[in-house]
């Protein structure tokens, strides 16, 4: 009996130390295949030094510890990179403007041109034309889809009102009927102002189905960066974005495609509609 007590412990031993073995075994792996050669902080190429190196080249993040803590100055950069706003124009050296006329040495700037003055490293998004070939960039809309910002993802849709006021525009029933709702929207943080969503007989740009939406002030005014006076019609505009004034709530955000002016205007207001998907 005793033999085979110590035969069941020396098996159960030899599983756990074989156990153990494979264990180590496997996070040295672990641990060397992270590396792929070495620590970024010891001077030998690694795929991680190198993943640091790029990102110093391009002046993104910083060997500063962080809220993280100090993890060294290669993956402090990483880090605090990885977490940080991405900004094309910086990922592919790319200028903001500037043409033979006007250059930056003297701080000149052309926002559009289309005969080929803007250098080819000048910032420019890419626009894809919304047709039959690539589904209407993917809507399966033939009849609103117009362009896709690339940069964004975004799909525009041609505008779809010259006059709608905010609530039209982002399918809100006016006046929305709560209680306590006088029936006008003219004063900050009334019920007048809130939006209820219709849910049947749709208006704007929820009314076009198929999930397309109002875009918010930023989406419209990353669409003004992106270049869409050059690629949207009907971009000498202002447009309705969804986004409601947070100290006035009786006005919501409207930007101009042509020169990317933003500001509020009274909700109750008739302004052009566009939408995004």
């Amino acid at each position: 009996m005793q033999n085979k007590i110590k035969k069941i412990s020396f098996t159960v031993l030899g599983l756990f130390i074989f156990t153990a073995l494979v264990f180590s075994y496997r996070h040295i792996q672990i641990v060397r295949a992270e590396q792929s050669g070495s620590s970024p902080e010891s001077g030998a190429t690694s795929r991680l030094s190198t993943l640091a190196a790029a990102l110093n080249s391009l002046s993104y993040g910083s060997t500063a510890s962080g809220s993280w803590g100090d993890w060294g100055t290669s993956w402090n950069r990483i880090y605090s990179a990885a977490t940080a706003p991405f900004n094309d124009a910086v990922a592919n050296t790319l200028k903001n403007g500037g043409n033979t006329d006007y250059p930056q040495s003297v701080g000149g700037v052309d926002d559009y041109n289309n005969n080929g003055i803007i250098p080819s490293d000048s910032y420019q998004a890419t626009w894809t034309t919304c047709g039959a070939g690539n589904s209407y960039c993917g809507t399966s809309d033939a009849t609103n889809a117009e362009k896709k910002d690339e940069n964004t993802g975004l799909v525009w849709s041609i505008r779809i009102s010259s006059g709608a006021n905010w609530f039209v525009a982002n399918n809100c029933q006016y006046p929305n009927g709560l209680p306590g709702d006088d029936g006008v929207c003219n004063t900050n943080g009334e019920v007048a102002c809130k939006c209820v969503k219709l849910t049947s007989s749709k208006t704007g740009c929820e009314g076009l189905g198929s999930d397309w939406r109002l875009p918010t002030q930023k989406e419209i005014m990353m669409a003004y960066i992106d270049g869409s006076w050059a690629q949207l019609t009907n971009a000498g505009n202002t447009y309705w974005s969804s986004t409601t004034n947070s100290t006035n709530t009786q006005t919501a955000w409207y930007t101009y495609l042509r020169n990317g002016y933003t500001n509020t205007n009274n909700k109750t207001v008739n302004t052009s509609v566009r939408c995004v998907r």
